[in-house]
């Protein structure tokens, strides 16, 4: 017999149903590899609240049980009301050698995932202004001397938006398959490969194809693109673009993708959580460096304080230059199964349809966000967590809570 061929498709076909393979039986030891957000039933809450029931006791009744149960380490929690007051809620430890206390309205998390929000108002921002284009392709915004397929090519800035471009969450290959064993055993970084040079060599040899009708499909490795297409048009990179036309007009002083020395004294210590499946719950983790590709939509740094101020001006409560870009997030843009997804926003049933919610999470090494606003009643939850969780349990359910409370007139206070 003569041997066989190399196959190429058939080595990629081989290596991806080797991960799944793996993924399937680690989710079978309890692994998990996707977020979801558990959401009781609001009806007592809303009753309480309606009877003169304070958020404090609320946000208390929500978080206590998973401090006792060794869940959380801390938690900052704020929420924004409808007059644009703010009430805000420490819990736990920072985890700061020496520290036992909660962290407080300046303590420092990393956010994951809530850093793509920045990086989609930045380019809403930078199509206002001119300076790109919706239709503008890959291959328009690269330079000549960077060899793409045609089919990453002809790939535009709206598809990768909306994570439409037919590009995978993370590309499925053996050395995603090797950081994948790591995370799941160490909580190693995930992504460290998944480099500027890695993406290069991807748009060399890889042939994306968005499917017809637009499907969307959730990709970091997009949304490391287009971050990395926006700078290399506007010859800055996006970090700092983010910072100066977001950041500074909103008064986030916090909010940063590099951390001083100052900072890093009040950033609270990531715990791993269900992060990694063969690590103790309260092991501590470092901050992931997420490298040059994607520390723009998972790498920011921020702090309660900052996320209120930049919850406010999603509900339109405050008018700084930004506004009307953050308006233009929050519009929908794909219909899919849970809803509907914005410009990094997911627009979606908490609760019992038809009342939908405007929110984010994000999770990074021992971290976890949350944000959710209700533009009609005018209020808006922020949760940040030094603990990696699957499960969001206090964010989601504090949102419901009180925007049904709110809708039926009751009067929302904290104490």
């Amino acid at each position: 017999m003569h041997p066989r061929p190399h196959q190429p498709g058939f080595t990629r076909w081989l290596s991806q149903a080797t991960l799944w393979l793996l993924l399937l039986a680690l989710a079978g030891t309890g692994c998990r590899t996707s977020a979801r957000r558990l959401v009781s039933d609001p009806a007592p809450a809303v009753s309480r609240l309606a009877a003169g029931g304070s958020i404090r006791a609320e946000t208390d009744a929500l978080v206590q049980p998973l401090l006792v149960n060794g869940e959380i380490s801390g938690l900052a929690v704020g929420v924004v009301m409808p007059d644009g007051s703010t009430q805000s809620f420490f819990y736990g430890q920072t985890g700061q050698a020496g520290n036992h206390n909660p962290p407080d309205a300046d303590s420092l998390f990393q956010i994951g995932s809530l850093s793509k929000l920045f990086t989609e108002t930045l380019l809403v921002q930078l199509i206002d202004e001119g300076r790109l284009h919706w239709e503008d392709t890959v291959r328009e915004c690269l330079p000549t001397n960077i060899v793409v397929s045609a089919e990453a090519g002809r790939l535009t800035l709206y598809e990768l938006a909306t994570h439409t471009a037919g590009l995978p969450r993370e590309p499925m290959t053996l050395t995603q398959l090797g950081s994948l064993l790591r995370y799941f055993v160490t909580g190693h970084n995930l992504y460290g490969h998944l480099t500027v040079a890695y993406l290069q060599s991807y748009l060399r040899h890889n042939h994306p194809r968005p499917q017809a009708p637009p499907e969307f499909v959730y990709s970091n490795l997009g949304a490391g693109l287009l971050a990395y297409l926006i700078e290399q048009k506007t010859g800055t990179p996006t970090t700092a673009l983010i910072e100066e036309k977001i950041c500074r007009p909103l008064g986030m002083t916090n909010s940063t993708f590099a951390l001083t020395e100052a900072q890093q004294l009040r950033l609270t210590v990531g715990h791993a959580g269900q992060h990694a499946c063969w690590k103790r719950h309260s092991a501590t983790l470092p901050a992931w460096d997420m490298g040059d590709l994607l520390t723009p939509v998972a790498g920011m740094y921020s702090s309660l304080n900052d996320l209120l101020l930049f919850a406010r001006a999603n509900l339109g409560q405050t008018h700084p230059a930004v506004a009307a870009a953050l308006r233009q997030t929050q519009v929908v843009q794909i219909k899919t199964e849970r809803g509907g997804e914005a410009l990094g926003w997911i627009v979606s049933p908490l609760a019992a349809p038809p009342r939908t919610f405007t929110f984010k999470d994000g999770m990074v090494s021992g971290y976890c966000a949350f944000i959710g606003i209700d533009p009609k009643t005018q209020v808006a939850v922020v949760v940040l967590s030094n603990t990696f969780n699957w499960d969001e349990k206090v964010g989601c359910n504090l949102l419901v809570r009180l925007v049904e409370a709110s809708g039926k007139g009751a009067p929302l206070h904290s104490d």
